[in-house]
């Protein structure tokens, strides 16, 4: 449920600054940033602790947002913890950025370790760009879906064309108006309420009835 923070590592406090925990630069800030993990039923809100600078500090910044991003938007309290780490990490941004390049404390030993590079901004990560992509799809996917202005193509006194190229048992919904090989008669749950050639979609059996001069039906009997 935790992942190692920073805040585990060892870091050093001076006497008028903090050291940055990564790497003992400064200055740093006592900033800390969230990721959130929302996968359906497992949840996971965890924070990145400092004092960071600078560099580390919007590094650190940049991974957590882009890890909310990419796995903090599916589960029904994302709509909530998400949010709330995209603010904080806001906030602390303009802390870690409002402190001057990172340097080593006058006046003891250069530190063996460098401030971290910036990683790439959130936005001009392909990863981060999936989840919402998806989302949005989804949603207008189903906004469609339930138009009711939207014509209804598999209903009873529906047309089909069948697919005659792959030869797969398989038929599109077309206009009544379209080219056509077959009215639908009746929609049942079991292929054996068909009295003849019917095509199936989500498990709903579509009864078929052929036109004069359509292709062959799938599942004639």
């Amino acid at each position: 449920m935790t992942d190692l923070m920073d805040s585990q590592l060892p870091g050093r406090t001076g006497p008028d600054q903090l050291d940055c925990v990564v790497c003992g630069h400064v200055p740093a800030a006592d900033v800390s940033f969230y990721r959130h993990v929302g996968l359906v039923v497992h949840v996971r809100f965890t924070k990145v602790q400092g004092p960071f600078c600078r560099d580390c500090g919007l590094a650190r910044m940049r991974d957590a947002t882009a890890e909310t991003i990419t796995s903090g938007l599916w589960s029904p309290v994302s709509v909530v913890l998400a949010p709330l780490a995209f603010i904080r990490n806001v906030r602390g941004r303009r802390t870690v950025l409002a402190l001057d390049s990172p340097v080593p404390r006058a006046g003891q030993a250069a530190s063996n370790l460098a401030p971290l590079r910036p990683t790439r901004p959130v936005f001009r990560r392909v990863k981060s760009w999936l989840a919402p992509a998806f989302l949005v799809a989804l949603v207008a996917v189903a906004a469609l879906l339930n138009d009711p202005s939207a014509e209804k193509l598999n209903v009873v006194g529906g047309c089909v064309d069948v697919d005659t190229f792959l030869r797969a048992d398989t038929a599109d919904f077309v206009r009544c108006d379209e080219p056509h090989d077959a009215v639908i008669t009746s929609i049942e749950t079991s292929y054996q309420s068909c009295d003849g050639a019917y095509v199936e979609q989500l498990y709903r059996y579509y009864c078929l009835d052929a036109v004069d001069g359509g292709a062959p039906l799938p599942n004639a009997r």
